[in-house]
C-alpha cells in the first residue's frame, strides 16, 4: 500500500462494498409449496397445476367480455332496471357461450349461482357441466336437466358429493342420447347409475374416476356400449384382478368385429386400482386400437405385457413396481408411435428401484422411437448416484 494511501483521512475513503450472501435452501429441504394439497386424492396427476399465461397472450374479445360481465353481475342485479335487462340478455345468450360464461362465473362468484339462477339461464343446450364449486347445485337442479335439455349429448357432473345413486340414475335414465358422461368424484355414483348409463347405446366417453359402482355393473356396461372410445375407471375400490379378468371372458367376441365391445376404445385409465399383469393382458387382448393407457399406482410389474398395443401413443406407469432388471427391460415391446412415457417413482412399497444401469438399458430400447417427445423420470431417487458431473446414465439419456 502507498504512503499517501496510508496517511489519508479514513473518513475520506470510499465506503467498502457490502457483500450480499444469498442463503439457498439445502437440496430437498421443505419449502412453502410442500404443504399444498390437491384435495382428497393423493395421486400425482391430481396435484395442483397452475399455468401462468405468457405476457404475449392476448385474450379474445369474447373472453374479455365474459370476464367483464362476470365481475359486474352482482352490481347489475342491484337495481330493478339493470336486473331485468341482464335477465333478458342472459336469456338471449347463444348456447355456444352459455357453458363458457358459466365457467367464468364459477371462478368469480361460485356461491352466488343459486339453483334458480342455474336452471333459468344455464341449464340448456346440448352440453351441461356442473362441478362441486357450484354450491347452488341441488337434486332439483339435476332433475331439471332432462326437462330443459331432452337431447343432451354431453353431461359432466364433477365432484358432486351429495347426489345419491338413485338421483343420478333417475337423471341419466331420461337422457338416452348421451355420448359423453363424466361423473368423476361423484362418490355416490354406484351400480344403479352405471346400469342406467348402459342404456345410452351411443356412449363414447365415460369417466367414472373415484366413483363406487360394482365391477359387474361396469362389465355389463362395456358389453352394452360398444362405441366407447374413452374409458376412465381410476380409484374405483372394487376393481381387483379377478373381476377385471372376468370382463375379458364375458365380452370376448366369437369373431373380431368393429361392433364388438372395446374394439373402438382408444383411451383407458385404470390408475389406482388392483390391476396386475395377468388382468391387464386379458383386458388388452380386447383393445387393439388403444392409443392412451394409464395404469399408474397399480401392481403392473412388466412392460412386456403391453406387446399387443402397437398403436400406443401415451403410456403412464408412475409408481408401478416394475421389474427393472436388464433382462426385463430388454423385453419392452416395440412401440413405434409412442410420444409420451411416464416412469416416475418406479419402485416397490415406496422404495425406488430404477437405477443407472437400468436407465442405460432403457435408453437403448427407447432411442429408436423417433416420435417419443416426453419422458418423465421424476422421483426416481437412485438415478445419478453412480454418475459423475457431466457423465452418467442421465446425461447419456438426455444426449441421445
Amino acid at each position: 500500500m502507498s504512503k499517501r494511501r496510508a496517511n489519508a483521512d479514513p473518513s475520506s475513503e470510499p465506503p467498502k462494498k457490502k457483500s450480499y450472501v444469498v442463503q439457498l435452501p439445502s437440496f430437498g429441504a421443505e419449502n412453502e409449496y410442500d404443504n399444498q394439497t390437491p384435495g382428497t386424492s393423493s395421486s400425482l396427476s391430481t396435484a395442483l397445476s397452475i399455468r401462468q399465461s405468457s405476457s404475449g397472450d392476448v385474450p379474445s374479445l369474447v373472453s374479455i367480455s365474459l370476464r367483464a360481465f362476470a365481475k359486474s353481475l352482482l352490481s347489475l342485479y342491484e337495481n330493478e332496471e339493470s336486473r331485468e335487462r341482464t335477465r333478458r340478455q342472459l336469456k338471449a345468450l347463444p348456447e355456444l357461450l352459455v357453458a363458457r360464461l358459466l365457467s367464468v362465473l364459477k371462478k368469480e362468484i361460485p356461491t352466488y349461482l343459486t339453483h334458480g339462477l342455474l336452471v333459468a339461464y344455464f341449464i340448456r343446450g346440448t352440453e351441461i357441466t356442473l362441478t362441486g364449486e357450484l354450491t347452488g347445485v341441488t337434486n332439483l337442479t339435476l332433475h331439471a336437466i332432462p326437462d330443459n335439455c331432452p337431447h343432451l349429448v354431453h353431461l359432466e357432473l364433477r365432484d358432486l358429493k351429495k347426489p345419491s345413486d338413485d338421483v343420478l340414475s333417475s337423471v341419466i335414465s331420461k337422457l338416452p342420447a348421451l355420448e359423453t358422461l363424466i361423473l368423476r368424484g361423484c362418490t355416490h355414483a354406484g351400480s344403479k347409475t352405471v346400469a342406467t348409463a348402459a342404456q345410452c347405446s351411443e356412449l363414447r366417453v365415460l369417466n367414472l374416476n373415484y366413483t363406487t359402482p360394482s365391477a359387474s355393473s361396469i362389465g355389463a356396461l362395456l358389453i352394452a356400449c360398444p362405441k366407447l372410445e374413452v374409458l376412465k375407471l381410476a380409484g374405483i375400490p372394487k376393481l381387483n384382478p379377478s373381476v377385471i379378468s372376468s370382463w375379458a371372458k364375458d365380452i370376448s367376441p366369437a369373431e373380431p368385429s368393429d361392433e364388438a365391445p372395446l374394439q373402438q376404445l382408444m383411451s383407458l385409465k385404470l390408475r389406482d386400482t388392483g390391476l396386475n399383469d395377468s388382468a391387464l393382458v386379458n383386458l388388452l387382448s380386447l383393445t387393439p386400437n388403444l392409443e392412451r393407457l394409464d395404469v399408474s399406482f397399480t401392481q403392473v410389474r412388466s412392460i412386456g405385457c403391453l406387446s399387443s398395443l402397437t398403436k400406443l401413443r401415451k403410456l403412464s406407469l408412475t409408481a408401478c413396481p416394475l421389474n427393472t432388471s436388464l433382462a426385463e427391460v430388454k423385453k419392452i415391446p416395440d412401440l413405434p408411435d409412442l410420444e409420451i412415457l411416464h416412469l416416475g417413482a418406479i419402485g416397490v412399497n415406496g422404495s425406488p428401484t430404477l437405477t443407472d444401469s437400468a436407465l442405460y438399458a432403457l435408453t437403448d430400447v427407447l432411442e429408436p422411437l423417433t416420435r417419443l417427445e416426453n419422458v418423465s423420470l421424476m422421483r426416481n431417487s437412485k438415478l445419478g448416484l453412480t454418475s459423475r458431473k457431466g457423465d452418467g446414465a442421465l446425461a447419456d439419456f438426455i444426449c441421445r
